[in-house]
């Protein structure tokens, strides 16, 4: 990545984290349970057999919310495990977030010894994938390693930004790695930005 495009992301990065964390704990709440619940409506989350999510950190959106209603509907959950020696990162199944633990960067994560889950550009799964703010071509900035968009090259379901409406920009600088999400769900409505 050239050092303007990553200069530009850290600028964006360190604002939008500013203000995300200003954000009033009962309006996130709120935002919270109106995304999670058009999530849960999905036609993919119907159709997906696992469900990908992420412990969330920094005032993310709390899709831990839907786990039980997707426990309930059949779904196996997984949740990412980052490995910084070689800068990838896999997904570990857990019957239960309480199955987390510790791990790289403080964020909680599968043991190491749960069953792995393999991506394949055959399987109708779904991904929340975690960011900072997206921008309306589904675009994000997240937090600077690449894990996301490197595992979403072999990732052939659907990929999914929760993001609240303040945080959806119009445009947002990108480089030649960098994965768009298939859908964004925001407070007020889900769309597709392709």
């Amino acid at each position: 990545m050239n050092t303007g495009l990553k200069f530009e992301k850290a600028r964006i990065r360190e604002a939008m984290l500013a203000q995300r964390l200003d954000v009033p704990e009962e309006l996130r709440r709120e935002a919270d349970a109106a995304m999670v619940n058009r999530f849960l409506h999905l036609v993919s989350f119907r159709f997906a057999e696992v469900i990908l999510l992420y412990a969330p950190i920094k005032a993310e959106p709390n899709v831990l919310l839907c786990c039980d209603a997707a426990l309930k509907a059949g779904k196996r959950l997984a949740f990412p495990r980052c490995h910084p020696e070689t800068s990838t990162m896999t997904y570990g199944i857990v019957s239960s977030p309480h199955d987390l633990t510790e791990g790289a960067y403080g964020i909680l994560e599968p043991r190491p010894d749960a069953e792995v889950y393999c991506p394949a550009p055959d399987k109708h799964d779904i991904c929340v994938v975690p960011a900072v703010c997206f921008d309306r071509k589904g675009y994000r900035i997240g937090y600077g390693k690449g894990y996301y968009d490197r595992f979403l090259q072999s990732f052939g379901g659907t990929s999914v930004g929760f993001c609240l409406s303040r945080f959806l920009c119009d445009s947002l600088p990108r480089g030649r790695y960098d994965r768009a999400v298939d859908l964004i769900i925001t407070e007020k409505g889900v769309f597709s930005p392709k």
